[in-house]
């Protein structure tokens, strides 16, 4: 071999294994992207813990960072309070589990204290607490404004093989249609990522409305003012008028009113009343002309119990019998009544 081909042979050879040294250098500096933060306290509630429950695994390679989060760190003893772990031990798990140790990179606390708790068993308050999450959402009104209630247990019809599982959850399906009252929704239970049981539950679903409300009952001839009703926050399990007083003092309801009742828009005359339009007022004599498909006959000695307009119907009564009849207005002193 003579001299200028052994010094290009020679070259070529520092070359490639000048190539090899900065791949396996690149090969490092990606690999090394494992950062590994370690909790100084962890709650697991199983025995079996992985990376991702007692540290902070980052990585620019997505499949590599779900691979380390999943090595198994340590199988615990549930008959003990606590464990610790340290960062050497996991080190070893690490490289025990195919990672190399210059692919790893550690920060945070030296070592872990791991609290074992048991995973809490599944109750009707959860349930509720899901489907309050759900109802806000389908209704558009926040946490505060809605009451979900389960109708009847849940959790106890459940199967009896479901109440040994620890660790399950419940994820409720939205509702087919936005209504309050009873509302039925899908409850599905889960365990992991596999679906246990999917069963139907009722709810009742109310929402807060701030309302006006009758202190005392209301009676068509007088006008309402602020001593009549008061406005109180409700939980209500249909849709109601939401009033202001501006929209209820100084008129009118169109008929009785009890104490406690919610008063609403269709409670209301649509006009104020002037005392020029009555030509009724109670304790009138009004004659009455009872009408029955082609039948017709007076009644008289029939007294109004209540003032009225032309067009209103009003409460009267029979002098004679005692009985109480309504009766449609139709001029001073004359009012219709007509019989099925």
């Amino acid at each position: 071999m003579n001299f200028p081909f052994r010094f290009r042979f020679v070259c070529m050879i520092a070359a490639l294994s000048a190539g090899f040294a900065s791949d396996a250098l690149s090969g490092c500096a990606i690999a090394a992207q494992i950062q590994i933060h370690l909790k100084e306290t962890a709650v697991v509630h199983g025995i079996r813990i992985p990376l991702s429950a007692i540290a902070t695994v980052s990585c620019s390679d997505p499949d590599r960072k779900k691979e380390a989060e999943e090595v198994e760190v340590r199988l615990l003893d549930s008959a003990r309070a606590s464990e610790t772990i340290s960062q050497r031990f996991i080190n070893i798990r690490l490289i025990i589990a195919g990672f190399r140790m210059e692919d790893l990179s550690f920060s945070g606390a030296d070592q872990t204290v791991v609290v074992f708790q048991p995973s809490p068993k599944l109750t009707d308050t959860q349930v509720e607490e899901q489907a309050l999450i759900v109802m806000t959402q389908a209704l558009n009104v926040e946490p505060e404004d809605l009451k979900v209630l389960l109708q009847s247990g849940f959790v106890q019809s459940l199967p009896k093989n479901l109440h040994e599982i620890d660790g399950l959850q419940f994820k409720i399906l939205p509702p087919a249609r936005r209504s309050l009252g009873p509302v039925t929704l899908s409850v599905q239970v889960w365990n992991d990522n596999e679906l246990l049981s999917t069963r139907s539950a009722v709810f009742d679903v109310r929402r807060k409305h701030h309302v006006a409300v009758a202190r005392i009952s209301l009676s068509r001839e007088v006008p309402i003012d602020d001593s009549h009703v008061e406005f109180e926050n409700r939980f209500m399990t249909t849709e109601v008028d939401e009033l202001e007083p501006n929209q209820i003092l100084g008129r009118r309801v169109r008929g009785n009113v009890v104490a406690g009742a919610i008063v609403q828009m269709r409670d209301l005359q649509t006009t104020t009343r002037s005392d020029t339009d009555v030509i009724v007022k109670k304790g009138d004599a009004i004659q009455v002309i009872a009408m029955a498909r082609r039948l017709r006959t007076s009644i008289r000695n029939i007294e109004a119990l209540e003032d009225g307009q032309r067009g209103e119907r009003i409460r009267m009564k029979n002098r004679d019998s005692g009985k109480e009849i309504v009766g449609e207005i139709v001029g001073p002193g004359q009012a219709i009544v007509r019989l099925q």
